[in-house]
């Protein structure tokens, strides 16, 4: 996709891939009884693409700036979703528990909205991966 490795190139493919998942998320939403353009499917498109933002820009990092540790796309990918999906898991609380009290989850066990913090972890990961194999890694990425 690009052919030169870059922090524009990191940061809009983990917005293309957020995109993506925020879009596949509203189209699932009519299943378990939500609208599907509703302002928590908008917030839901809005978070994934902020997350996928957000990857990108710490991906130029290769070890932490303060704590002098290294950050590999396995680590700093996940804390990153962790962080969002924690954020999002209590500002949807209600929404996300009757969401979580549909057939599908209830009978599998999953009864708490944080449960979509591991999501999170799976989601920022992918995002973090793809950002590294399209567009590169670390401080000597150049800016275009």
């Amino acid at each position: 996709m690009f052919k030169k490795h870059s922090i524009a190139g990191r940061v809009s493919s983990g917005m293309i891939v957020g995109l993506v998942i925020g879009i596949v998320m509203m189209l699932i939403l009519p299943i378990f009884g939500f609208q599907g353009v509703s302002p928590f499917s908008l917030g839901t498109l809005i978070m994934f693409f902020l997350m996928g933002a957000l990857t990108g820009f710490i991906g130029i990092f290769s070890r932490h700036p303060v704590f002098d540790f290294k950050m590999s796309w396995w680590f700093s990918g996940p804390l990153v979703g962790v962080v969002f999906m924690t954020m999002y898991s209590l500002l949807t609380f209600d929404t996300l528990e009757s969401f979580m009290q549909s057939s599908l989850f209830s009978q599998i066990g999953f009864h708490s909205p944080f449960w979509a913090i591991l999501d999170g972890i799976w989601i920022g990961a992918l995002m973090s991966y793809i950002e590294m194999k399209v567009a590169g890694k670390g401080e000597k990425l150049p800016a275009k």
